[in-house]
């Protein structure tokens, strides 16, 4: 065996398979106004009619992380424009801290969005349907739970 084909093996070793879980072809991206009560956020705060744009939503397994990639309304582009990481180690963060539900509709979610610096951004996440929005709940559920038992 050459060393380039053992280089290439190893870095392909190290490359963590990732999962798609769920694809939603419309989601609505709000900006999130910060928290006005303990209660929780409210989606009608939102400003509903007028989303600050249309995009897509990837649910994909990474390894003990989920990541909820926002991207672009168009196909042909698969960069994310926001990520949300789930993370499900001992010291991670509740769901309910990255992924939370607003307090008046089940339709409607507040991501935490981080960047590679670590820095962490809100974002109002809607769909337009309650079924696609249980199936989304159901996907971060049943991944957390199967990561928890591993």
């Amino acid at each position: 065996m050459s060393e380039l084909t053992a280089t290439e093996d190893a870095a392909e070793a190290d490359t963590p398979v990732e999962l798609i879980l769920l694809r939603c072809a419309e989601v609505f991206c709000y900006k999130v106004p910060p928290q006005a009560s303990a209660a929780g956020h409210r989606a009608e705060d939102w400003n509903l009619g007028e989303p600050r744009f249309t995009g897509r939503l990837h649910l994909v397994g990474v390894g003990s992380t989920l990541e909820c990639r926002v991207l672009k309304q168009s196909d042909d582009d698969d960069t994310p424009v926001a990520v949300c990481p789930v993370r499900t180690g001992d010291k991670a963060p509740p769901v309910d801290a990255v992924v939370c539900a607003v307090v008046d509709s089940s339709r409607y979610f507040v991501f935490r969005c981080e960047d590679a610096k670590g820095r962490r951004a809100y974002l109002g996440v809607g769909f337009r349907e309650r079924d696609q929005a249980y199936d989304f709940k159901a996907s971060i559920d049943d991944f957390v739970r199967a990561a928890r038992r591993e």
